[in-house]
């Protein structure tokens, strides 16, 4: 365990120092503003309808990933994908200052403050999903194949350990004296200073330059791969069962009347994730597809476990939460990175991201299931598609 530890956080060259730093702050960015617990939380406080609800997760998810296939012919041209990196990162920010400065001054006027929140999430995940390819394109090309399990994992261990501190500030700022929406205006603002830093420390790296891609892209490529087929449509039926990933927190605050319990559950899901990181980065190694199959099967038991549990009990699915979207976020970037061909990396990372980032609005579909079938009907759906995603993980080839 020594070990693991020690070779995951082995930050002596620049760049991989800069992507770990960046890692760090981001986990702790999506802490304050992690949209399966706070920005959940927030909308079922507003009062918002199930669609609304799912719609807050979905935005982020898909605004990162939709864009990427459209943007990969040119991404593939510049000679350093940082450089675009670079250019979007303030209007990436600027989203979240308006998400803070509409829940300080907006409060009294229930109907702007939604507008105001809605439109600064959907500029960050639209220029979110500007930036990950160049992110990704960087990534793959200063961090070697054989560190990026360890890469990751570094990222995840320090950030996850933030993000689990964080959450006993969230569970803090969220029980003090001070009216709707200010506490939450708070978190906004911790996640603008932890985002806009975390950023800026990436944009620094210093990405060797390389001969821009002057022939076409043809995004048809990788889908005669027959392993990329297989390994997309096991993202697309997770992308499925994650229809349910907001409703744990709405359930939380709606159903078990545990709204300030939510920092709780944030602990409990960063601590989950970090402690997870270090078996998932260990198994990652050898091959990312048994971390994927943990994944799934993980996913499973705590959408059934979650209408079952009592309150005193439920921050056991935050845990498993936490284990299982730590394995399936290192396991299928990884295995994606892995796969690859460099000729058509681009085509590859950006067909993946975009097709799996239009099933990510599958949340908006659970907050419309979750009205009409209730959150045990949704959880038992959800689970379903997790348990096809496993059953199709299993045919994955190891050298992933």
């Amino acid at each position: 365990m020594l070990k693991t530890i020690s070779t995951i956080l082995d930050l002596r060259e620049r760049n991989y120092r800069l992507g770990v730093v960046n890692g760090w702050l981001v986990f702790l960015g999506d802490a304050f503003l992690n949209a399966n617990i706070v920005l959940a939380g927030f909308a079922a406080r507003l009062g918002a309808p199930g669609p609304l609800i799912g719609l807050l997760p979905a935005l982020l998810q898909a605004g990162g990933l939709v864009p990427q296939a459209f943007l990969a012919p040119y991404v593939a041209r510049l000679p350093r994908k940082i450089v675009l990196y670079q250019r979007v990162a303030l209007l990436r920010l600027s989203g979240i200052v308006l998400m803070a400065l509409s829940a300080f001054f907006l409060g009294p006027w229930p109907s702007l403050l939604l507008g105001g929140f809605l439109l600064g999430l959907g500029l960050n995940a639209l220029f979110t999903g500007v930036s990950s390819l160049p992110f990704w394109e960087t990534v793959a090309k200063v961090i070697p194949q054989e560190k990026r399990a360890a890469f990751f994992s570094a990222r995840n261990l320090v950030g996850g350990l933030l993000a689990f501190s964080a959450g006993f500030l969230v569970q803090a700022l969220l029980g003090l004296p001070l009216p709707f929406p200010l506490p939450y205006a708070l978190l906004f603002a911790l996640a603008a200073l932890s985002f806009g830093l975390g950023w800026y420390l990436f944009g620094l790296t210093d990405e060797p330059e390389e001969p821009g891609r002057t022939e076409r892209i043809d995004l048809r490529n990788p889908l005669l791969d027959p392993h990329f087929r297989r390994f997309l449509r096991v993202r697309l039926l997770l992308a499925l069962g994650g229809m349910a990933e907001p409703f744990y927190a709405a359930y939380a605050v709606r159903v078990l009347q545990q709204e300030r319990a939510l920092g709780l559950y944030l602990a409990l899901y960063a601590l989950s994730m970090t402690l997870s990181n270090l078996l998932w980065a260990r198994l990652a190694e050898q091959s990312s597809r048994p971390v994927v199959l943990a994944g799934a099967g993980l996913g499973v038991l705590a959408l059934l476990l979650a209408p079952l549990l009592p309150p005193g009990l439920f921050g056991l699915v935050f845990l498993l939460q936490g284990a299982y979207l730590a394995a399936l976020g290192l396991g299928t970037t990884t295995y994606l990175l892995n796969l690859a061909k460099k000729e058509d990396r681009s085509a590859y990372i950006g067909l993946a991201n975009t097709l799996v980032g239009g099933f990510s609005f599958s949340p908006v579909l659970g907050g419309a299931l979750a009205d009409r079938l209730g959150f045990a009907g949704l959880f038992l759906l959800a689970a379903l598609f997790y348990g096809l995603g496993l059953y199709a993980a299993r045919k994955l080839p190891e050298n992933g």
